[in-house]
């Protein structure tokens, strides 16, 4: 109701009980909930993505991981690599196509290991030839077979960030001829098996830089060929040797084919 005021003004009034009213039945209606078997088929259905799903992300994370730490151990092998050469002159002089033969192993692998390598790396403990810290840890090839640290042919040192790095020198016709590097990502914690989470590094005389053991080897090779080190889990006595050059040649990725 309106009516005209003093000076003019005219005031407007609401009128009691007026307004706009709610349709019928609205106020009435009650809100609408799941029933308890709605809701227990609804989760049922997301427990079914999530264990669909779950896995192949977990799988992915863990692939990425250990693609940053294989990088990190490769670069920190080849700085370690290079300071020693400023000291010891370059690795082709190194002589290690003829480092002695097998009947001093022991005295070449610790020496070679002193000498070129452990005064270049952040060493947190050298456990040495036949190391007791490995006496109750399982290691495993690709191919499933164990495969023991706790020897006599085994040189190993931890790092600090808890890498472990272990050298081996192979012979031929009792020659020390050819140095290993094993690098274990994740120290004495599982999987410790070659190609999840232990790689395998080889020097040479003809070269002075770090590689992967098979580099310059085809990407079927590696993966496909006739070798004992190929990174497949049929592989043969050392079977995964070859699995850090295959990551390295596919630009530092694990691809669907490699044998995670």
């Amino acid at each position: 109701m309106c009516q005209n005021g003093k000076r003019g003004l005219r005031l407007c009034l609401p009128i009691k009980g007026g307004g706009a009213k709610a349709p019928e039945g609205l106020l009435n209606k009650k809100k609408s909930a799941f029933t308890l078997a709605e809701v227990l088929i609804t989760l049922g259905i997301i427990g079914i993505v999530a264990a669909m799903t779950l896995p192949a992300l977990i799988q992915n994370y863990q692939k990425k991981h250990t693609v940053s730490q294989l990088k990190k151990a490769y670069s920190v092998i080849s700085q370690a690599l290079v300071s020693s050469q400023y000291d010891n002159g370059d690795m082709t002089e190194w002589n290690l196509m003829n480092l002695g033969t097998t009947d001093d192993y022991v005295a070449i692998v610790t020496s070679v290991a002193h000498k070129y390598f452990t005064p270049y790396l952040n060493v947190q403990y050298d456990c040495g030839i036949t190391c007791k810290r490995q006496k109750n840890v399982k290691r495993y090839k690709l191919n499933g077979d164990e495969w023991i640290w706790y020897n006599m042919f085994t040189y190993l040192i931890y790092l600090t960030d808890g890498t472990i790095v272990g050298f081996m020198i192979d012979n031929s016709g009792g020659k020390m001829q050819i140095l290993y590097v094993y690098v274990d990502l994740n120290g004495d914690k599982k999987p410790n098996r070659l190609g999840r989470d232990i790689f395998v590094f080889k020097f040479i005389s003809n070269t002075n830089k770090i590689n992967f053991a098979g580099v310059g080897l085809s990407r079927d090779r590696l993966l496909n060929g006739s070798d004992r080190e190929i990174c497949s889990k049929s592989g043969g006595d050392y079977a995964g040797f070859y699995c850090g050059a295959v990551i390295q040649y596919d630009n530092w990725e694990i691809k669907d084919d490699y044998p995670w």
